[in-house]
């Protein structure tokens, strides 16, 4: 077979071939037509939801800025120092009126935008400001719920230190140990684990468990000697023996 005729070949194959393509559309308009509409409505979608998702982020963002603004924010008894700052924060004439309004941002970021990734900072924040008012069972809850649905959140230690400080204020030592005892064995926390440990040996001691809060407080001696607890730990280990 001559080369030309190879090449006339492939020519009308490829003729052929876009032939049948163009009879195919001719023949199925209306169906790639409603495809084509489909994908559109559907990119547009899957566009809005985009834009809806990140309007939330930003919304539950600024509501979250707020929170710790507020948390910052100093309380004073002066006039003058009670008068808007130009720079937009705020102050508070009692430390009650301040955890409130940390309350009441909070459970708009939770009822709102409770899916977002800014609800278990409002967990955090809230079950602080709950504690300040002494509602210690609305406080308990809000870190308990921290823990339960985010447990991988940076501010779960922090959270489960907070419930372990409360649980022991409301002498229930039992109660704290578990947190605390949590806190000191967590391997890839950033939570100091001394800290842990010190909370461990108080409720041993408050169980009366003084040989096991002894050897409590000998770990921390020999396991941290850089510990800001030395001098303390040092104390309890000779007031123990």
């Amino acid at each position: 077979m001559r080369k030309t005729e190879r090449h006339q070949m492939k020519r009308d194959e490829l003729v052929t071939a876009i032939e049948k393509g163009s009879f195919y559309v001719e023949h199925h308009a209306r169906r790639i037509g409603m495809l084509a509409v489909g994908l559109v409505v559907l990119a547009a979608g899957v566009f809005a939801v985009r834009v809806w998702w990140t309007a939330r982020e930003e919304k539950a963002s600024f509501l979250l800025g707020q929170i710790i603004l507020t948390y910052r924010a100093p309380v004073t008894t002066s006039l003058d120092a009670l008068q808007p700052s130009t720079s937009g924060s705020r102050t508070f004439s009692t430390g009650e009126e301040k955890d409130r309004e940390i309350v009441k941002l909070a459970d708009e970021i939770l009822t709102r935008y409770g899916s977002s990734g800014f609800a278990p900072k409002a967990l955090y924040y809230k079950g602080l400001a709950l504690s300040e008012l002494k509602n210690t069972g609305e406080a308990g809850q809000a870190l308990q719920d921290l823990l339960a649905k985010y447990p991988g959140d940076f501010l779960a230690p922090l959270a489960r230190y907070q419930l372990a400080r409360l649980k022991e204020s409301q002498g229930n030592p039992s109660e704290a140990l578990i947190q605390y005892q949590a806190l000191a064995e967590d391997a890839q926390g950033f939570f100091p684990k001394e800290e842990g440990l010190m909370g461990v040996a108080r409720c041993q001691e408050a169980l009366g468990l003084k040989s096991e809060a002894l050897k409590t407080y000998r770990k921390v001696v020999s396991d941290f000697p850089d510990s800001d607890y030395q001098f303390e730990a040092k104390e309890k280990v000779e007031e123990l023996s």
